[in-house]
């Protein structure tokens, strides 16, 4: 079962945007010169990601120094109160310098993670990131009107699958098997659901909807496109979890099995489904329960 919105990455610095796997379902595209406009705008999008962060690996590196801080500490102090450890034994064995090793890896962790912190905070809110925004969004307005999006589509989240080709072989995610999340417009279209990304539009006809089911299963995924933040207000039900790296996780999501010339899947995180649920009438009453 491949994903709706799954792409293939050949070339990053490509000047249109991927195709997603559901392209039998397009029924209206943007321009070149829209698609290009759209394209500057994504790649100046990852720009200032990478500037707003450490790279992971550096993360990674961190992470993994922080855990053993800890074990060393948590390690010394459980000797240490072994009932025939004495203060001269702990000296002589050199338990203080685990102690004081594993509390200075423990403080330099935490310490990188406060300066990422107030790195990402001074670049998200600088003027220039703030003014590319508000022109991505122009330019995004102007693409969906080109494509005769309705205004009164409803803005959502869908979980694509970027991945890429190995020795003729799909090799899997392109960030730690994660879904990515992104924006799309949904609407309905006569007897047909629609999903507007960026340059495309794709129209899913009622008949070729088979199931709708919840998946019991965690999924991890990055990107969040909401003002309000993942754990707070109106999500904080859902749980999402956000570790040090930006990587979110859920523990179910939804899917929506479409029959085309393969069997795809449209995943959406679990608080779309409310917003999804009425586009899709009857199909959306009876939710199957699955493990994966």
């Amino acid at each position: 079962m491949r994903n709706l919105f799954g792409f293939c990455i050949i070339d990053k610095n490509a000047e249109s945007l991927p195709t997603p796997d559901g392209s039998e379902f397009i029924v209206r595209r943007v321009d070149e010169g829209m698609s290009s406009r759209l394209k500057a705008m994504e790649r100046e999008d990852d720009n200032i990601q990478k500037a707003a962060n450490f790279p992971i690996w550096l993360n990674l590196v961190v992470g993994i120094l922080l855990m053993c801080g800890a074990m060393l500490f948590s390690f010394a102090i459980e000797l240490m109160g072994e009932e025939e450890m004495t203060y001269e034994i702990a000296v002589s064995c050199g338990f203080w310098y685990f102690i004081g090793f594993g509390v200075g890896l423990i403080v330099l962790s935490i310490l990188f993670f406060v300066l990422q912190k107030f790195k990402n905070r001074a670049v998200m809110n600088s003027f220039a990131v703030k003014e590319h925004e508000a022109q991505y969004e122009r330019v995004r307005k102007e693409a969906l009107e080109s494509m005769l999006v309705p205004q009164n589509a409803v803005p959502m989240d869908v979980f694509s699958y970027p991945y890429t080709i190995k020795n003729g072989k799909q090799s899997g995610s392109l960030i730690s098997n994660c879904l990515v999340n992104v924006p799309v417009c949904a609407f309905r279209d006569g007897d047909a659901l629609c999903l507007a990304g960026e340059d495309f539009v794709l129209r899913i006809p009622y008949d070729r909807i088979s199931s709708v089911s919840r998946i019991g299963k965690k999924r991890m995924f990055v990107g969040w496109n909401k003002q309000e933040k993942c754990n707070k207000g109106a999500f904080k039900p859902y749980k999402i979890r956000l570790d040090s790296n930006g990587v979110m996780s859920v523990k179910f999501c939804y899917r929506v099995e479409i029959h085309g010339s393969e069997t795809f899947e449209l995943l959406i995180p679990p608080y779309e489904f409310e917003t999804l649920s009425p586009l899709l009438g009857y199909k959306a009453l009876t939710v199957i329960d699955v493990k994966q």
